[in-house]
């Protein structure tokens, strides 16, 4: 491109850098716990034989429960196998979606995509909306955003949802994707938010000047 040189600075992604807080875990962490605390105390106890038999601790004779021994009675007992899996909610999200054209030159013009992307680690379904996005005034110039979802990341190419049509400037505001984490996310629970533009530029862009456009992606989790 031939323009005046001119800076402009897109900030958009405040929630993409390390959004969560949290630091990045190479592998899930488990941990158990089969104490009595946790899983309450079972016992059963048979006292006597024959027309004497009879359940300890409070249980009707051949009915019942004998301290959480379900089906308890004076000839058998069933001992309750409970398994329970607590999964904590992970979301991690590392990058930015900020960029600096300079550009040189006289007249208008365009440039081609730019491309940013960021990583996305989760066992969360994820929505991602553009909020708060403008522009520089339609007679300095316009910008167009492309917001996808990419399986993966590094990106294997894979598409998740389809990628949104080029909107231009505030009309970007309200664009959303959903990443659901179970169906769409391979077995490393890893994907690509990525964030296309392209800045169209008119001889009234002021060489010597510098214009700044943003936005936010917002991440809310499912």
């Amino acid at each position: 491109m031939n323009f005046k040189k001119i800076a402009l600075t897109l900030v958009c992604g405040s929630v993409a850098m390390a959004a969560m807080g949290q630091g990045a875990l190479t592998s899930r962490v488990f941990t158990y716990d089969g104490s009595v605390g946790t899983n309450g105390q079972a016992t059963y106890v048979l006292n006597g034989d024959g027309a004497g038999a009879y359940l300890f601790a409070g249980s009707v004779n051949g009915t019942g429960n004998s301290n959480g021994i379900p089906g308890a009675s004076t000839t058998n007992a069933s001992f309750l196998v409970n398994t329970i899996v607590n999964v904590s909610s992970y979301v991690y999200i590392s990058g930015n979606f900020g960029g600096v054209y300079n550009v040189q030159g006289i007249g208008g013009g365009y440039d081609g995509s730019e491309t940013n992307q960021v990583e996305v680690r989760t066992n969360r379904s994820l929505n991602f909306t553009a909020a708060g996005f403008y522009g520089m005034g339609s007679a300095i110039g316009t910008i167009a955003y492309t917001m996808s979802l990419l399986q993966d990341y590094p990106s294997n190419g894979v598409v998740l949802g389809g990628t949104g049509v080029a909107l231009v400037d505030d009309n970007f505001n309200g664009a959303t994707l959903n990443l659901n984490a179970v169906t769409q996310l391979p077995v490393d629970g890893r994907a690509t938010l990525q964030i296309t533009r392209q800045l169209t530029l008119t001889q009234a862009a002021q060489g010597g000047k510098s214009y700044s456009a943003a936005g936010t992606i917002q991440v809310s989790v499912n």
